[in-house]
Formats: structure tokens, sequence, C-alpha cells
């Protein structure tokens, strides 16, 4: 369990485990979330400009929360926010996706005793390294040996 003192400036996690991407997936969270025709559609994405299906950029986030959450166990109070999120390449089925996390500023709340805040910038590559989703988040974690309710 990562308490807000584990979370050091400047120190880049990469995340155990990977996530296999699906067409079944995608169309399933494109009708869901995101209809659009290259998320939904094999025959109407393979007309569109990806030239394929591709996952939505609701369903990238959720994978990459998933990846990183998952993977590594935190104190987490709650988020404060996601200042950026950005898509960087297409993530199409087949794709195997992985996660990493850079430390980019901590401090202790003043608000909320017990707790600090920890800013981060996730990225999440695919098979070839290539970055295809990235997002910073604003986090509140418990410190080590505090109760927060």
């Amino acid at each position: 369990m990562d308490y807000f003192e584990d979370f050091v400036v400047g120190a880049l996690v990469e995340f155990p485990g990977t996530y296999l991407v699906t067409e079944e997936e995608i169309v399933e969270v494109g009708r869901r979330w995101d209809p659009q025709p290259f998320h939904t559609d094999p025959v109407a994405a393979a007309a569109s400009v990806f030239g394929g299906l591709v996952a939505s950029s609701v369903h990238l986030f959720a994978m990459a929360l998933s990846l990183g959450v998952n993977a590594r166990p935190s104190a987490a109070v709650s988020s404060l926010g996601f200042p950026a999120i950005d898509t960087h390449a297409p993530v199409r089925p087949g794709d195997e996706l992985s996660m990493q996390s850079r430390v980019l500023e901590s401090r202790l709340s003043r608000s909320r005793p017990g707790t600090g805040i920890v800013i981060s910038r996730g990225e999440m590559l695919n098979q070839d390294r290539v970055l295809v989703f990235s997002f910073e988040n604003a986090g509140l974690f418990r410190c080590r040996g505090e109760s927060v309710t």
C-alpha cells in the first residue's frame, strides 16, 4: 500500500501488468458511452480517417485508471481533479497497453490533517512503447499511520 510519503517527486513507476484491447470491448464501450462509427462499426471505421476501429478516449481513460489502480493499491482518499488529459495515438484491437506514472509535485495538505496532495503524470503506452494516452492527476492520500474519515 502506497501512502503519501511513498510518492517521491521525480520518481517514475512502471506498473506491472498489461491490458489487451479487444474489438468486442471497443464496440461495447463505444456503443454505450461514445457512439461514433469509428468506435462502434468496423465497416464504417474502415472508411474513417482512422482506417479501422479505435478505442474512444472514455475507454482509454478507464483502461489507464484500471492499469494503475489494480496494479498498485494506495491510501487514496480522493481524486482532486485531472488538469490535463490527452490522446496521442489511436488504440486498436490487439494493442497491449501498459502504464507508467511520474510524480510531479507533492505537499502536505493544509486543510486536511493527516493527508498529502500528490500531482502525477500517467502515461499509457502500446506494445511498441508508443505513447497513446496521458493525464495529470491531483490526488489526496493518507499519510502513513493516519486515519482519515
